[in-house]
């Protein structure tokens, strides 16, 4: 409290005297200048206002705009994924069709291998030669006793190699089919 009185004291008497004693040409300097750096002051108050608003108006059209672009792509890649899924089932399905096709056309070969084989086991004629006996068709073979004597293989093992090979033949041959529709049906990206 002392010190307050005490620099009251001070502005009363010597400061007082001293800005008194100020010509009137300082004194509107010193008004122009104070009423300058209020105007200054206010003014910069307003730009910052102005700014402030300005980034809380873009930062929400930024927003509208994010998510407008974030549900569009959404969709987008919704779609992409269902046109996906419909081509993968549309391949898949084709696949599998292929590969059953090729097992009953397995199914039907080894089938009619093992007709013409029974027909000629029934020709009692032929058993027992010792040359190559004709098959009905386009399958051929020798009579097991035959193949015996000349160190040959026998018709039914030779036709279940055969069977063997035609069926890992076929499903070569599918996979292999089935990895060129995958190539084509895929896109590259």
């Amino acid at each position: 409290m002392m010190m307050f009185a005490a620099f009251w004291g001070f502005l009363r008497g010597p400061a007082l005297r001293f800005l008194g004693g100020l010509p009137r040409p300082v004194w509107y300097g010193l008004v122009l200048f104070a009423a300058g750096l209020l105007a200054w002051h206010w003014h910069n108050g307003r730009v910052a206002s102005a700014y402030a608003d300005g980034g809380r108006a873009q930062a929400g059209a930024d927003r509208q705009r994010l998510d407008a672009a974030t549900a569009s792509a959404a969709r987008r890649q919704a779609e992409l994924i269902a046109a996906l899924g419909a081509r993968q089932a549309d391949i898949s399905k084709g696949s599998n069709d292929a590969l059953l096709a090729r097992d009953a056309d397995l199914a039907r070969r080894y089938a009619d291998l093992r007709l013409r084989w029974a027909a000629y086991q029934a020709d009692s004629g032929r058993a027992g030669q010792a040359g190559a006996a004709a098959v009905p068709g386009t399958a051929a073979g020798v009579d097991d006793a035959a193949c015996a004597a000349r160190g040959w293989v026998d018709f039914t093992t030779a036709a279940a190699a055969a069977q063997a090979a035609d069926g890992a033949i076929a499903k070569d041959d599918a996979w292999i089919a089935w990895a060129k529709a995958q190539a084509a049906a895929w896109p590259r990206d």
